[in-house]
């Protein structure tokens, strides 16, 4: 605003019809400042060069007055000549010296008419200042004349850069003050706004303020072009290198408009908004750096410069007009200091265009106190320095509440702690109690079976590989209930937890059926057992758990009924949930049966029933059944009356799983010393990891095994190849293994066959009752059984040939 009433004053008197090409009388040396565009006429020089001679010989009506359009150089522009007549009507000799206007006239060659011929000086940046004839930072050009005497000056005045021609004439004295008093408003300016910056800086860079950080580093860079356009590098530093201050010039305000749009982004959060409208913001300040690349590199290119400069500067308000907007849509917060920013920069913008077009006399560009300039971004940044001190004095509080809170909250959360781990000890101590209470009471079941299997060994000497096997997974039960107390000692106070694997549902059924038929059979009981078609084969379970439940149910059964029927069913329930079943496990008996009053009781530790005095038991099972199926998310239902047997279900919604995913399609197990003897094997499985597990295992032991992974291709082979056994699956996609049975029974009748299936046997209804698989293994097999099995089937193949 300084710089444009300032313009305003100097410029009042250049209304057309004010001006004249009179002469100017000088009456009294000791003038004071006297604008010359009012006596003085001016000429374009036009594309042609043009010399002071022919210049001098222009008639009067090739010189024009001067207008606003003529005083604004640069951009393109031709050189301006001036046309001034002076005359001394003093007694005294006059000194005088003419000024041009702005430093940013960076050539300047005066000319002076005596005797006949002419004198030449030269001024600006674009000549070395060794050459000017005053070596001060603004032109001054010398004129003396004598009493009476009249002169003719003309002066021809040319820039590289914007700048606005403010002929002046001033008296020694007068260019003395008026050089002191530019060189003190420029120290007072530059000093209070190079201190603001310092200050700035360090303060944003102590406390991380960014948005602090980055004005203050435009205003940096603004006054570092002020003070570079206004001479003062050229003056002191580089005086005979004028190609280097104009590169200098172009490059600080390059950088000053790249450092301006930094500022932009961090006040206006640009790192919230779109991507597009970030990269158009990057493509400005690179299209910035560009220009001014090819500014310095081809300096006399000026056709056509000034106006992709505009174009540039027009393209930057839109993009930081657009940000503003979307910003504003996307209510990131802004206060009026975001609005009035962009505002200052269009309207600077504004005049700046307007003053190249020559519409407007307030010029941004004139010479007396171009310091001035920076005080309004020193304004802005002390706003920026006072509202961010506030606001880290306000997230300083802010801080300093939330760590007393926190010290609140960890207060509060301590004392919960010792609360909760001392209830955590407690309830240890509980849970210690019971898990010895409940590994006590099911080491009973495997023991018990241990003891009777030895008493019965020397009586079944012939079955004495089933006892033994019988033996065998007892054992392993007991040694999973070990392990469950190893990991309850490492875990400390931790609560049980589920261990999910995929698993084949049917071969757990059966090994839970093999184990409840022996605790059945131990009172004089028969054990039913019925499980769905529909099942899946594999799942994903806690079959440990799960086993755990069942056994325990099966042995309350056993227990509480004698030469009575037991009952286990597992069923699928309809509507479950994609990629999930959901299963009942049912089992019945014709026991004695619980009391209704007694049922709630039951579900506590070491609670019996009212009925069952004089019968073993500590009153554990049904507890640690709640305890499991609750840890599997699900709950026991019991229907039972007195004298007429029990019912116990609950329902268990569980994963459905892939052959695929299986570590092991086999268990492993003890074998004695086998060997295959090089009998060849082909195994058929459309799943891989299931041919390949059988092929590793079978080759171990001395066997030459094959793999075929459909029916059509197993039939192939044995067209080429001789086997000696083969290992078929139930479920394959393309030809399922009856149909791959009945193919090999009518063209290999004696080759034995195996099926290893993850479901029992299930005959199509049109193939014969007499077509049978040679052995049913089902998965997951032990390896001692397969390896018994095929060790078996040749021998017997040669008996029946």
């Amino acid at each position: 605003m300084i710089r444009v009433l300032l313009s305003c004053l100097m410029l009042c008197c250049l209304l057309p019809g004010s001006l004249s090409a009179a002469p100017l009388i000088l009456e009294d040396c000791a003038l004071r400042p006297i604008p010359l565009h009012t006596f003085a006429s001016g000429h374009d020089e036009g594309s042609q060069a043009m010399t002071v001679e022919q210049v001098a010989r222009l008639p009067m009506d090739g010189w024009q007055r001067l207008r606003q359009g003529n005083l604004v150089r640069g951009a393109g522009k031709p050189p301006l000549w001036l046309r001034l007549e002076l005359e001394n009507r003093s007694a005294a000799f006059c000194q005088v010296f003419v000024l041009s206007g702005s430093s940013n006239n960076r050539d300047i060659q005066l000319y002076q008419q005596r005797d006949g011929g002419w004198l030449s000086a030269v001024g600006g940046a674009s000549h070395p200042l060794r050459e000017w004839p005053e070596q001060v930072r603004l032109p001054a050009f010398p004129v003396l004349l004598e009493p009476g005497a009249r002169a003719l000056l003309l002066m021809r005045v040319t820039s590289t850069l914007p700048t606005f021609v403010l002929p002046e004439l001033v008296s020694h004295q007068g260019l003395l003050k008026q050089r002191m008093d530019e060189s003190l408003a420029d120290g007072m300016v530059y000093g209070i706004v190079l201190s603001l910056i310092l200050f700035s800086l360090a303060l944003g860079r102590i406390f991380r303020l960014r948005l602090l950080i980055a004005h203050a580093m435009a205003v940096l860079s603004h006054c570092l072009y002020v003070a570079l356009a206004n001479g003062y590098g050229f003056v002191h530093l580089w005086p005979d290198m004028p190609g280097l201050d104009l590169g200098l010039v172009l490059a600080a305000q390059a950088l000053c408009s790249v450092l301006v749009f930094a500022y932009l982004r961090v006040l206006l959060q640009m790192g919230r908004q779109p991507y597009p409208l970030n990269l158009c913001m990057t493509l400005c300040q690179v299209a910035f750096v560009a220009y001014a690349l090819l500014r310095i590199l081809f300096p006399e290119q000026l056709e056509g410069a000034y106006a992709v400069r505009n174009a540039l500067s027009v393209v930057g308000q839109v993009v930081l007009w657009s940000a503003v907007f979307i910003g504003y849509r996307r209510r990131l917060g802004y206060d009026w200091f975001c609005y009035l920013v962009p505002s200052l920069l269009t309207l600077q913008l504004s005049l700046v265009l307007v003053h190249r077009l020559g519409w407007s006399p307030f010029s941004p560009f004139e010479y007396s106190f171009f310091s001035l300039s920076t005080l309004p971004g020193a304004v802005l940044l002390l706003y920026t320095l006072v509202s961010q001190v506030a606001l880290g004095r306000r997230r300083e509080k802010q801080a300093l509440a939330d760590i007393e809170q926190i010290k609140q909250a960890e207060q509060e959360r301590l004392e919960h702690s010792i609360a909760e781990r001392t209830a955590q000890l407690g309830e240890a101590l509980r849970n210690q109690q019971l898990l010895m209470a409940r590994i006590g009471h099911d080491l009973r079941t495997p023991l018990l079976g241990m003891i009777d299997h030895a008493r019965a060994l020397p009586e079944q000497r012939k079955s004495s590989e089933s006892v033994a096997r019988a033996i065998e997974r007892s054992a392993h039960m007991q040694l999973e209930l070990i392990d469950e107390l190893l990991e309850y000692a490492r875990n400390d106070v931790r609560q049980l937890e589920l261990l999910a694997a995929p698993g084949y549902l049917f071969g757990f059924l059966k090994e839970t059926r093999e184990q409840g038929r022996y605790l059945a059979e131990r009172h004089g009981n028969r054990l039913q057992c019925h499980f769905a078609d529909d099942l899946p084969l594999l799942v994903n379970a806690d079959f440990r758990r799960l086993r755990q439940t069942l056994v325990n149910l099966l042995a309350n059964a056993a227990k509480y009924t004698h030469d009575g029927d037991i009952q286990l069913s597992v069923e699928c329930l309809p509507d479950p949930p994609e990629g999930q079943v959901l299963l009942r496990f049912c089992v019945q008996d014709t026991g004695i049966g619980i009391a209704s009053k007694d049922l709630a009781r039951l579900q506590e530790p070491f609670s019996r029933g009212s009925n069952v005095a004089g019968r073993p038991g500590v009153g554990l099972g049904l507890y640690i059944v709640q305890q499991m199926l609750g840890l599997m998310g699900s709950s026991l239902q019991v229907a039972s009356a007195p004298g007429q047997g029990s019912r116990f279900s609950f329902d268990l919604q569980v994963e459905l799983a892939g052959e695929q995913e299986l570590e092991q399609v086999f268990i492993e197990s003890y074998s004695r010393l086998r060997d295959g003897q090089g009998l060849r094997v082909l195994i058929v499985d459309d799943i891989a990891i299931t041919r390949e597990m059988l092929y590793e295992l079978l080759a171990g032991y001395g066997y030459d095994a094959e793999a075929c992974g459909s029916g059509e291709e197993a039939l192939c082979f044995l067209q080429t190849e001789q086997v000696d056994i083969m290992i078929i699956d139930q479920m394959m996609p393309d030809m399922n293994g009856w149909e791959l049975l009945e193919l090999v029974r009518q063209q290999w009748p004696t080759l034995p066959v195996v099926l290893y299936s993850a479901s029992p046997p299930r005959r199509p209804e049109h193939l014969p009752a007499s077509l049978d698989f040679d052995a049913c293994l089902l998965k997951p097999v032990q390896t001692d059984d397969l390896l018994a099995v095929l060790e078996r089937l040749p021998e017997h193949a040669c008996a029946s040939a």
